[in-house]
């Protein structure tokens, strides 16, 4: 009896070369193919491709830069005392408007701190005022001869130790009420909480972040620019941004900065890029291609990129004559983009080149373009 491990065996091995054979028929079949169309481009029978004509159009360069997203403005926001975090409503991505409530620090220290202050500078007053009074009668009796000028030196010295004594207490006061309103942190203006650095309950030192407050109804892209490529660069200049994680979705842009110097040793130029995003789509730290258009060359020579042909380092076309045959010709390109190359040298205005087939031809062979020029 044949065991069931045979017969497993058995069927995988009909498989593989029934697999087999269909994969030779087919690699046979493209063989005979690209021989058939070879003969028949040796043999001299015109092969079918589809013509244009060399001419004139406007071209625009567009040179392309990476870039990282950022916030139109972002800031640290912290306490400017030291104290515990007594409230902290706010939370990554809640948006804020100005001078709302982003923290309170716990007041019960600073608030006795305050009283306490009040009381000096009350009793402090007083003593200005006996002081002032001593002072005076001092001078009454001063002037009927009945105390001695050093009595009312001392008595005016005694007067202008209390004003001081006035001034440094309501100074104490002011700074210690300062410091109480410094309690509530609020936001400077409006924006979206995208870092949260510490929780409720903790203490924080004066200076240090508890929060970031970013602008992101706009984003900057920063694009590093050589110095070859600064020329014609200009504020205001529209521009479009991709941004490749979301499907290279494209956003329009302004150029709204330009460095004035040249960064060393690399001797570029940083290009500040501003792109409105009212609906909050973009994201600070996505990577963006920038594209800026540089001045039209307008009706310059060009053709269909997807007409150049490729012979070793050199762009080629191959141009139909009046015998329906093809001339493969260098060319000499100046900008490449768009669908389109500028053609500085090696075809003429007018004359026909093979847009689609090309990848059939060599040089000389007829063709037939079907009426389909």
């Amino acid at each position: 009896m044949v065991t069931r491990a045979k017969r497993t065996g058995m069927v995988a091995l009909i498989v593989a070369i029934v697999l087999a054979g269909i994969a030779g028929y087919r690699i046979h079949a493209n063989l005979a193919a690209n021989k058939a169309r070879a003969g028949k481009v040796s043999q001299g029978l015109a092969v079918a491709v589809e013509t244009g004509p060399v001419a004139r159009r406007d071209i625009i360069p567009v040179a392309s830069f990476s870039a990282n997203l950022e916030p139109l403005w972002s800031a640290d926001i912290a306490a400017k005392v030291d104290g515990r975090i007594d409230r902290l409503p706010v939370d990554e991505g809640d948006k804020v408007r100005s001078g709302s409530l982003l923290a309170t620090l716990d007041t019960n220290e600073l608030a006795a701190q305050v009283a306490q202050a009040e009381g000096t500078l009350y009793s402090d007053k007083a003593n200005l005022e006996q002081a002032s009074l001593d002072l005076k009668r001092t001078q009454e009796l001063a002037a009927q001869d009945a105390v001695s000028a050093q009595a009312l030196d001392t008595a005016r010295i005694k007067r202008d130790l209390a004003v001081g004594q006035v001034r440094a207490a309501q100074g104490n006061l002011d700074l210690l009420q300062a410091r109480l309103n410094n309690a509530n942190i609020v936001a400077p203006r409006d924006g979206i909480v995208t870092k949260r650095y510490i929780q409720a309950g903790s203490y924080t030192k004066a200076g240090s972040p508890i929060i970031t407050l970013a602008d992101m109804t706009s984003l900057l892209a920063k694009a590093t620019v050589g110095e070859g490529e600064i020329t014609g660069i200009v504020i205001g200049q529209p521009v479009n941004v991709k941004v490749s994680a979301l499907g290279d979705k494209t956003f329009a842009g302004k150029i709204t900065r330009i460095s004035p110097a040249a960064s060393l040793p690399a001797r570029t130029f940083t290009v500040e890029i501003t792109i409105p995003d009212p609906q909050n789509i973009l994201k600070a730290g996505m990577f963006a291609s920038v594209d800026i258009p540089g001045q039209v060359h307008k009706q310059a020579l060009a053709v269909p990129e997807s007409a150049l042909v490729m012979r070793e380092d050199q762009k080629t076309v191959y141009v139909v004559d009046d015998e329906n045959k093809v001339r493969q010709k260098v060319l000499r390109l100046g900008y490449v983009g768009g669908g389109w190359a500028e053609v500085l040298d090696g075809v003429q205005e007018g004359e026909r080149i093979v847009i689609a087939g090309q990848n059939k031809l060599r040089d000389g062979a007829p063709v037939s373009t079907g009426g389909g020029n």
